[in-house]
């Protein structure tokens, strides 16, 4: 019935979903095959081995097409999706959570945000005179907010940050209440970086941009991957990414800035 996933945890809620829709392709017969999969639910080899493989939950239109077309019943496993997509949902909460209280030992016997941020940095960032006023500091902020969220000093470089104001459409001089949750592609973040920050990437770091900064940012549930549409294609020129709801509610409240006070009275 095509190429076996590797090691699936049922403890994982999205390997959980995927061992399901392993079993229901097992019991389709020929229809489970991945050619007649693709072709009858309209979907790509990449997508199939995705769902089965539990890298990727299926989009609602695309489950209900590929169950349908596998024999199985549409309303049990929309309710499955459904079920999911809130453990999911509360995984990343949870695991911001965790992250937070292992950002720092200071942090976890009680310090707040701001004495975490105002020494995590020991490596500014290297600014060039053509870049804006007021880069450094952004650049320097966003790198201390990777850090209270439990990011080493790799994941919370120049590179990181500059991905993270990116993701939260914060230029030199925005404040960080006033942050945004744009869906992205590699390309447009790269744009955005070079237009504000004047910081050139050159085309050949795209991908290490996709694989050291936002496979981490996902990994740690502070970024979530096609939040337009979950079915996209792993080779899809659309795949995009968006901060998620919980991150961004932790940036813009702005509790982990060291001089927050200082903030506010400018805005003030």
């Amino acid at each position: 019935m095509g190429r076996r996933p590797g090691p699936l945890d049922p403890s994982n809620p999205l390997h959980a979903f995927a061992l399901g829709l392993v079993e229901l392709r097992d019991t389709a017969g020929p229809a489970g095959r991945v050619k007649e999969t693709c072709t009858g639910a309209g979907i790509g080899r990449s997508t199939y081995y995705a769902w089965l493989g539990g890298k990727q939950l299926p989009g609602r239109d695309a489950l209900e097409v590929a169950v349908r077309f596998w024999g199985g019943d549409v309303g049990e496993w929309m309710m499955k999706r459904r079920q999911t997509e809130k453990l999911l949902a509360e995984e990343v909460k949870k695991q911001t959570e965790r992250a937070l209280l292992r950002g720092s030992p200071k942090f976890r016997s009680g310090a707040n945000f701001g004495e975490i941020t105002s020494v995590a940095i020991h490596n500014p960032a290297t600014i060039h005179p053509a870049q804006p006023r007021g880069t450094e500091k952004q650049v320097n902020q966003a790198r201390g907010l990777l850090r209270a969220l439990g990011f080493d000093t790799e994941g919370s470089n120049e590179r990181s940050a500059y991905v993270l104001l990116a993701l939260l459409m914060l230029g030199p001089d925005t404040q960080w209440h006033n942050a945004g949750q744009p869906i992205l592609r590699v390309p447009e973040i790269m744009q955005w970086i070079r237009d504000i920050y004047k910081k050139e990437y050159a085309p050949n770091t795209r991908e290490s941009i996709r694989r050291f900064t936002l496979k981490q940012f996902i990994e740690r549930g502070i970024v979530i991957q096609n939040p337009d549409r979950p079915d996209r294609p792993i080779n899809s020129p659309k795949w995009c990414y968006q901060i998620s709801q919980e991150t961004y509610q932790i940036a813009r409240g702005g509790e982990w800035l060291p001089d927050r006070s200082a903030d506010a009275k400018e805005d003030g």
